[in-house]
């Protein structure tokens, strides 16, 4: 039998533990960092109990669902499947960048980066338990005729934490900017909707993702500390130019079961 050297056995073996150990350490971090900034307490808005289940895999349902995927990519051009890529970026600044315009930046708003990167860990807070009940594999691991075009997690696939999470901070903005709803809602739809063109969620995931969101939107409306961040958020935003913002960006319609993936208005 061959015997690791006393060099592998001393030297390598434990640098190589050591790395493992980093790696969970750094993963334990984020998700104690994450429910720390988080407004809500685990197993505070429970979407186990909110949201139906996602369709069997292999039913008529999911491949319905797939055989719109495979269209989408299909007649997707090199330049959208390049946004659905840019579009795995999770940052409320990220997401609404173009449609509020240059002066909607992080290093110029602190207050309103706060109150995002909060609502932020509240999704993982939220999302990460009913991602792992429902245990949905992903439209590219289930279906070879779906690529892998953008980035995933390795967790499920239902409910979408991209949708929850633009759809959260949709509303959120909407009632920071009101006069900016249109092209919040057109923005978050089209975002949304590049998941799919990944091959990174069906459609049903994204519309779980729009009630979620939706769901944690209202429960913070009775949390003082959102409150509080709310308002100083809204005070920064007071001097945003109003001339500096883009036209509302266009997205497909939004319809239950159609190929667009819209959050709203679930």
């Amino acid at each position: 039998m061959h015997m690791p050297s006393v060099w592998t056995r001393r030297v390598l073996v434990p640098r190589f533990l050591g790395l493992v150990l980093l790696g969970v350490a750094g993963l334990c971090t984020h998700v104690a960092r994450a429910a720390d900034q988080s407004y809500l307490a685990g197993g505070a808005l429970d979407l186990m109990a909110i949201l139906p289940p996602p369709p069997p895999e292999g039913s008529p349902a999911q491949q319905a669902q797939a055989a719109q995927i495979v269209a989408l990519q299909r007649g997707a051009t090199e330049a959208r499947i390049a946004q659905a890529r840019a579009d795995a970026d999770e940052s409320v600044f990220a997401m609404f960048g173009n449609a509020l315009g240059p002066a909607f930046r992080r290093a110029d708003l602190p207050a309103t980066a706060r109150l995002f990167d909060r609502i932020a860990a509240t999704e993982e807070t939220v999302v990460r338990p009913a991602k792992a009940g429902f245990a949905e594999r992903r439209p590219f691991q289930a279906n070879p005729e779906i690529k892998a075009l953008t980035r995933a997690s390795p967790r499920g696939s239902y409910p979408s934490g991209h949708a929850t999470r633009v759809t959260a901070f949709a509303i959120v903005l909407g009632d920071l900017l009101p006069a900016h709803r249109p092209a919040l809602w057109a923005r978050a739809g089209d975002y949304a909707l590049s998941r799919v063109i990944g091959g990174v969620h069906y459609p049903h995931d994204i519309e779980a993702g729009g009630r979620a969101g939706t769901a944690i939107a209202v429960a913070l409306r009775g949390n003082a500390a959102f409150v509080e961040d709310f308002d100083a958020a809204r005070r920064e935003l007071a001097g945003l130019p109003a001339n500096q913002t883009s036209p509302a960006i266009q997205a497909a319609p939004a319809r239950s079961g159609a190929v667009d993936a819209s959050p709203s208005p679930r």
